[in-house]
């Protein structure tokens, strides 16, 4: 008797047990499923939310190409426009999303400073240096800039060509910048350089569509305060204010309006780097869908021509 409770005792500490261990492995069944289900509902939410991105890209597409047709016998582009004043959140389904357009003719175009020959742009330079010494950064970076862009190895003062970059791993690039990230691969520039310097630079292409631009001219409507004062004379420096003020009211219908201002003869610049309009926009949108966030930031060529609005690149997440 003593032997066949034994034989039961164990029989049932084995039943029990296999129910142990289908228990486990059951739980962990669950829980692999489990998370397959949300990595699933995130990857479709993160693709929800960068098509609800799309669609807020298609809108503010349609308010420059509307801008443009409004204003098509003369057309001018400032701070008061539509498309500078979007200001709202748009109700989604399970979130929210905002529209920003930015004029990237406001900021400097790092490009600039080397012409289509490959050669440095001794005006634009200049005026890059003097945003450098406004934003109290090493005016040796605007020398690298030339030599990262120009079609020769020959180093300008303070500049670096291979021999600075061999070490690294790369090259100059030897062409214009593709994005301002690009900067960040340049000999000696500090990330805490970089971060001040960015809000204020775009990297602009030369040529769109076949159709040759150049160097971007300044759009004085929206110009980037920074960068105003780095073309103001030292002397004007009161005139800041007055610029700003002006901007806010909506500038300028032609260039010879503001040069009819006295503060703008104390501009270091000259007038055929200067505009009222721009063909250059940045649309910048975030998006939040059911705990998940997309941002998306378009580059867009808008012809002065024609109002046609090509998308130059895209970019998610943030810099």
């Amino acid at each position: 008797m003593a032997s066949g409770s034994r034989q039961r005792g164990i029989a049932l500490i084995t039943v029990l047990l296999v129910f142990a261990l289908a228990a486990i492995i059951a739980s962990d069944v669950a829980s692999r499923i489990y998370r397959d289900i949300r990595k699933t509902s995130n990857l479709i939410n993160s693709k929800q939310a960068y098509h609800y991105a799309l669609a807020g890209e298609q809108f503010a597409r349609q308010i420059l190409f509307r801008d443009y047709r409004d204003e098509k016998e003369l057309h001018v582009d400032a701070l008061t426009d539509a498309w500078a004043n979007i200001g709202e959140i748009f109700n989604i389904e399970e979130g929210g999303m905002t529209i920003k357009i930015i004029d990237l003719q406001s900021k400097f175009n790092i490009n600039n400073v080397v012409d289509d020959q490959g050669l440095a742009n001794l005006a634009s330079l200049e005026q890059f240096r003097q945003l450098l010494s406004v934003l109290k950064i090493d005016q040796s970076v605007a020398s690298k800039l030339v030599d990262w862009q120009d079609a020769n190895r020959s180093k300008l003062k303070n500049g670096a060509e291979d021999e600075a970059y061999q070490p690294l791993g790369y090259l100059p690039a030897n062409r214009p910048m593709v994005d301002r990230t690009e900067l960040r691969l340049l000999d000696e520039l500090s990330t805490e350089d970089y971060t001040v310097l960015k809000s204020h630079i775009v990297a602009l292409p030369l040529t769109v569509n076949d159709k040759k631009i150049g160097s971007t001219k300044y759009n004085l409507n929206t110009l980037d305060a920074k960068i105003i004062e780095a073309l103001l004379d030292p002397s004007r420096s009161s005139d800041l204010a007055k610029i700003a003020a002006q901007q806010k009211k909506g500038g300028y219908d032609t260039v010879l309006m503001w040069s009819a201002n006295d503060f703008f003869q104390g501009l270091t610049v000259s007038g055929s780097q200067l505009s009222v309009n721009s063909e250059f926009f940045e649309i910048s949108i975030t998006v939040k869908y059911d705990q998940r966030v997309s941002i998306l930031r378009t580059h867009l060529y808008r012809d002065s021509s024609d109002g046609k609005i090509t998308v130059l690149k895209r970019q998610q997440g943030i810099e």
